[in-house]
């Protein structure tokens, strides 16, 4: 049994190869259209092929096993991945890295949300939240607790995803992490969930890192955001998951900390851009270099939350 599931493990990754390489090959049409006010560096990536999250987010579908936790870990992730999706879509026709407006994306992830809390309840899962040993009973509050994680998850996923390779490698070290937390607690149709889903982001992130030949798009940060967020929750493992998250916390900290100083200061920055990591590209650093340097911080994160919980 154990030999039939490593081997559907290669066949996936076979096919991960395959896929990726039609992709950048065949949908040339799928192209990213960067920001006029961006980093001039960035220029030169118009028209460098998106969506490419598509691939990761459906094809480990077709490999896993299903029960009723890890339907409920693919419906969430599907449904941030199609609003992404969208988004990409827009941008794509339109030829304008607008898509769609931030207000209307927070309202769809928050009724995203609250749909997933319902089902939640209607399983009977628990809403009991453990920290350091002592357990307490949130009931409808822990609603509000997968509202605010699936929203500020996936928005933070998407802030990160700026730099060539930099949202997919943080993602694959911090997907080791929970991998590591799920067989420590038995939960082995997750790992073997989070294992096929990364072996087909690890093919994703060899295309995309250190020069992308494509990008994962929203559909796939999103979707990633949303992925890690509700896996979290199903391993009742969320203080390790903000401890490992703390980059992709700290990308979005610098975000509002620059909208809110230039509006107090009539058009001041804090940063040079903002996130934190465009900011270290204007300060002159390569993007590979800002890849190292964050790909360390996230392995340190994730040994941190290892070794506590």
């Amino acid at each position: 049994m154990i030999g039939f599931e490593v081997i559907k493990l290669l066949a996936l990754s076979l096919l991960s190869v395959f896929l990726y390489s039609i992709y950048v090959k065949g949908f040339r049409f799928l192209t990213q259209t960067e920001r006029t006010l961006g980093l001039e560096s960035h220029k030169k990536k118009n028209g460098t092929i998106t969506m490419g999250g598509i691939i990761f987010l459906v094809l480990p579908l077709f490999f896993i096993p299903y029960s009723k936790t890890t339907l409920m870990i693919i419906l969430a992730t599907l449904g941030f991945g199609i609003l992404g999706m969208i988004d990409d879509l827009l941008i794509v026709i339109l030829k304008k890295n607008d898509g769609l407006s931030p207000l209307v994306k927070l309202i769809i992830e928050v009724i995203l949300a609250s749909v997933i809390f319902y089902f939640y309840l209607k399983e009977e899962n628990s809403t009991i939240l453990s920290v350091f040993g002592f357990k307490f009973n949130l009931k409808w509050f822990f609603g509000l607790l997968i509202l605010w994680l699936l929203t500020a998850s996936s928005n933070a996923w998407n802030l990160m995803d700026g730099v060539d390779g930099l949202c997919s490698g943080c993602s694959l070290i911090f997907g080791i992490g929970l991998m590591i937390i799920a067989f420590r607690k038995n939960e082995f149709e997750i790992l073997y969930l989070l294992m096929a889903f990364h072996i087909v982001l690890f093919v994703f992130w060899c295309f995309n890192f250190p020069k992308a030949f494509l990008f994962m798009g929203d559909v796939g940060a999103l979707g990633l955001g949303a992925f890690y967020a509700i896996t979290s929750i199903y391993l009742d493992s969320l203080f390790a998951f903000v401890i490992m998250a703390s980059l992709f916390i700290f990308e979005t900290v610098s975000v509002i900390l620059q909208v809110s100083y230039y509006k107090r200061t009539h058009g001041k920055r804090l940063f040079k851009m903002a996130p934190f990591h465009h900011h270290l590209e204007a300060c002159g650093y390569k993007e590979f270099s800002i890849d190292l340097i964050f790909y360390l911080i996230q392995i340190g994160l994730v040994i941190l939350a290892v070794a506590i919980f």
